[in-house]
């Protein structure tokens, strides 16, 4: 059991670095991100929201445009079917796409998440040849720990396949399992806390930047929090950039 989190861990360790061919874009470019995914990014107002308050007050805001497609127990192959969802990527040339699972399908439907995350990659890259793709690897159901790591293991083999980045939220949660509830009353959803560290840490992956420096902008935490919880989404993302 100690080799096995070990090497979840050294997994870890490279999550936020891109495994992509695309360079990353000056500070001073403005970029479009489309989220896809279901609940655990649109709860709580969604993560596109969270981002733009993270956002709010900073050199950087209003250079991103930031849009979701997200519905209530979407797949991605449910979003492949979707024209909505379609309409919203062809619609233009987005600078960098996070993909999200159902929440059990990376492991209960294994060959489907793999065959679509594919057929998204290729569709994604067919619009945008320079494209970043980033893949929201989530959390455990608070019944079942251990969920996160086979969760992650299968969102890196499949961000191998298609040259993608895996931002790792469920891991992330997993170090502050001791620390502070980030679960809805349901045991599976995100609270207000959980929606805002996830986005504190797709901050700091998506844009490369410290989010301890953004403003307290958070209209329903209390600055302590929002303080408390940067941090450990700091702390945790610079661990694995060494």
């Amino acid at each position: 059991m100690k080799f096995v989190f070990i090497s979840i861990l050294a997994l870890a360790i490279f999550s936020c670095e891109a495994d992509t061919s695309s360079s990353s874009e000056s500070e001073n470019t403005a970029e479009s991100i489309l989220f896809i995914g279901n609940s655990y990014t649109y709860r709580n107002g969604g993560i596109d929201k969270h981002l733009d308050y993270l956002l709010a007050g900073t050199e950087h805001h209003n250079e991103e445009f930031i849009r979701r497609a997200a519905k209530g127990k979407y797949h991605l192959y449910t979003h492949w079917n979707d024209p909505e969802t379609k309409l919203l990527l062809q619609s233009k040339k987005w600078d960098k796409i996070v993909l999200q699972e159902y929440s059990s399908g990376p492991l209960k439907e294994t060959e489907e998440f793999q065959e679509y995350a594919k057929l998204w990659a290729k569709e994604i890259r067919t619009i945008n040849k320079n494209a970043e793709i980033f893949l929201y690897s989530t959390w455990n159901y608070k019944n079942s720990p251990g969920m996160e790591d086979s969760l992650y293991v299968e969102y890196t083999k499949v961000s191998k396949q298609i040259k993608a980045s895996v931002v790792p939220v469920g891991m992330l949660w997993k170090q502050l399992r001791s620390r502070i509830n980030l679960y809805d009353g349901d045991g599976a959803h995100p609270n207000r806390k959980g929606t805002f560290v996830t986005a504190c840490l797709f901050y700091e992956c998506l844009f490369k930047l410290d989010v301890r420096k953004t403003k307290n902008t958070d209209p329903f935490l209390p600055d302590s929090d929002q303080r408390k919880l940067k941090k450990w989404a700091h702390d945790f993302n610079l661990l694995s950039l060494k």
